[in-house]
């Protein structure tokens, strides 16, 4: 999993009592339809909020956990979803818990860096349960089997779209990850990126703007020739903004837009982007 925990709670656990059973969900939002037609840039649907579109764009960041392998989707909040379509009964602080302690055993393990995308989810899921207390292996197939058939769907739609943008801009990868983030772009094969940073490889995680100023140093182009996108408002816009690169927050169209950095560009799936883009 990437490490992402720093934003505090996600969207799906706040909107969950932490000490009831998860609620059903209505459907689920891992891999909604993208709309027919994208967002006109002007006023974004529900907030009043202008939309500044992206200008002398030469290279896009894209993030990786709820960006490139789902649509505004946090992986907690992924787990969440999976574990209520499943009846596991379990609560949403249970989860949080035996999750950040799953996602710091695995950050430990040193062999973690070879692992693409199977034996990443497997392993994490094998240690949630552990820490549940679960001793279900059925249950445990499940889960990480549709984590990653997710995953595998995610990828499998935007790497056309990523593969278009590569003929018009440089493209790279900013995450918070164990150390995989090479190991897994290369299964998923979604683009050739022109750069690759991994916060366990480079020292340097988000939400620390100097993480992004690594990124423009080392495409060599003004900040403001970078687009950076991606679903956290706190790792990705702010940090992106705060060193002069332009942004795009990827969010679900329910979530309220922050007032400040600004201007940001928003979008609900990274299939808008395309369209967008100058």
């Amino acid at each position: 999993m990437t490490r992402e925990r720093e934003d505090g709670d996600s969207a799906l656990a706040q909107a969950q009592d932490d000490r009831a059973p998860f609620a059903p969900l209505a459907a689920d939002p891992v891999m909604a339809a993208p709309p027919d037609v994208a967002p006109a840039a002007g006023v974004t649907a529900g907030t009043g909020r202008a939309v500044v579109v992206p200008a002398a764009v030469a290279a896009v960041l894209l993030d990786y956990g709820g960006t490139l392998d789902g649509d505004a989707l946090h992986w907690f909040d992924h787990f969440v979803v999976l574990y209520t379509q499943a009846g596991a009964g379990i609560t949403v602080a249970s989860l949080k818990d035996a999750f950040y302690a799953a996602d710091a055993v695995l950050a430990a393990t040193p062999e973690v860096r070879t692992y693409g995308l199977e034996p990443m989810v497997r392993s994490h899921v094998r240690l949630q349960l552990a820490g549940l207390g679960i001793d279900d292996p059925a249950l445990g197939q499940q889960i990480g089997d549709a984590f990653i058939a997710d995953t595998r769907r995610a990828w499998d739609r935007n790497r056309t779209l990523l593969g278009r943008l590569a003929a018009r801009y440089r493209l790279g990868v900013v995450s918070n990850s164990y150390g995989n983030m090479p190991a897994l772009l290369a299964e998923a094969n979604l683009a050739p990126f022109d750069l690759v940073l991994d916060s366990t490889l480079v020292g340097l995680h988000k939400p620390d703007p100097a993480l992004y100023a690594l990124a423009r140093a080392r495409l060599d182009l003004p900040a403001a020739a970078i687009l950076h996108v991606g679903d956290s408002w706190e790792r990705d816009v702010t940090p992106a903004r705060a060193v002069g690169m332009q942004a795009a927050w990827l969010a679900r169209p329910d979530a309220p837009m922050p007032e400040s950095p600004a201007p940001v560009w928003r979008l609900s799936s990274l299939l808008e982007l395309e369209a967008l883009l100058p």
